[in-house]
């Protein structure tokens, strides 16, 4: 479903680096184009990281939309109830490792009628993905994929959506706001995904290395069976 046509208030959570702050931003422009600067409000929830509002405020004032910073997670009930006129909320929270215990404080978001939305960044290795998704995926409506462009296989990614049936919204691919930003599509997606294992890289294993492999896993059944 298009986030966008529901409206409402939206949360981009997810760890620090996944490209939330321009991922955002590149909502807000189409928001703007679909309801009006008036009806837009961005809100800035990381209070950690250095230069988090400065940044989100100079894409608020090129769009000509508000910009309310929040200082504490209790702030979050009485802004959003100033900003209840208004058609699309976009909300940038700050980004935190998956084990840090302030990722549940996201979750606090859900009773005031936000969606949350998990930004992952598609190069990252699936192992990494994995803590993030279960740290993130409880109540969350959606995912955007960022870095597209820096991920010439983008399998573990697509993968780890599947396994955890979180709908698939946009894809990131690079950093122009606010044109890199793309709907899912399917057929896209399987290409390159499948396209990703014919690269050539020194990780594929070649014809000679085979037999050694065989020989590994023959072992393992042995160990097993005995």
């Amino acid at each position: 479903e298009d986030l966008l046509a529901q409206g409402g208030a939206l949360a981009l959570v997810g760890p620090t680096g996944a490209g939330k702050t321009t991922t955002l931003a590149k909502l807000a422009e189409r928001g703007v184009r679909r309801y009006g600067a008036d009806n837009i409000a961005l809100v800035c929830g990381d209070a950690y990281r250095i230069g988090a509002a400065t940044q989100l405020g100079i894409y608020a004032e090129l769009l000509g939309v508000a910009l309310h910073i929040v200082k504490d997670p209790g702030e979050y009930a009485t802004i959003l109830s100033t900003l209840a006129d208004k058609k699309l909320i976009l909300i940038d929270t700050a980004g935190f490792n998956p084990q840090d215990a302030r990722v549940t404080q996201m979750q606090a978001l859900d009773p005031l009628g936000v969606r949350r939305v998990l930004v992952l960044a598609a190069n990252v290795q699936g192992g990494a993905l994995e803590p993030v998704m279960n740290a993130n995926r409880q109540g969350a409506v959606a995912c955007i994929l960022s870095k597209w462009d820096e991920s010439p296989q983008p399998g573990a990614a697509l993968d780890c959506l599947i396994r955890h049936r979180l709908p698939l919204a946009y894809i990131a691919s690079g950093q122009r706001v606010p044109e890199d930003l793309y709907p899912s599509n399917a057929a896209y997606l399987i290409d390159r995904a499948l396209k990703g294992g014919q690269l050539a890289t020194p990780y594929v294993l070649q014809e000679a290395d085979w037999p050694l492999f065989a020989g590994l896993e023959a072992e393992r059944e042995t160990r097993h069976a005995g």
